[in-house]
Parts: structure tokens; sequence; C-alpha cells
């Protein structure tokens, strides 16, 4: 007869993580789209940051893993601006 291993028990580390992810799914839920409209007009390098944190990969030492956020700044605030 085999005995289940017991999973151990989740850290607070993975607790609170679990919590903040389910509250920020509902708040994203109720006003997410909104609020990403706004981040993109009102504050575009905040906007920028945040597109960058979701597609960087695990590694940030990994060249594969894509630019970082300070070069596309670099490439956003010097590409020449067109008007209308």
């Amino acid at each position: 007869m085999t005995q289940k291993k017991r999973a151990a028990p989740a850290s607070p580390r993975t607790k609170l993580r679990g919590a903040l992810t389910k509250h920020l799914v509902t708040d994203f839920d109720a006003h997410g789209a909104e609020v990403i409209a706004r981040m993109r007009a009102d504050k575009p390098v905040d906007y920028l940051k945040m597109i960058t944190a979701m597609l960087q990969q695990e590694d940030p030492n990994d060249p594969a893993s894509g630019p970082t956020y300070h070069v596309i700044e670099r490439q956003i605030v010097t590409a020449p601006h067109q008007d209308g």
C-alpha cells in the first residue's frame, strides 16, 4: 500500500501572491480596459513599462527575452514625432 505525500503548506509569500492575483483579476475585470486606455493617453511611459514587464521572460539576462524597457524607451523618445 502506497501513501500519498502531503502537499507542503503554502508559504506566506505564495498565499499573498494568490490573494493579490485574485483581487487584481477582479479589479481588472471591472476597470481594466478603461484604466489601460487612460494610462496609454496620460502616462505613455508607464504604459510602456507595463507592456515591457509583461513581455519579458523569466530570465532577464537571456538575450532572447526581448528588448528591455530602456531600449524601447530610447527608441520611442528618440523617434521623430509626426504631427497630425
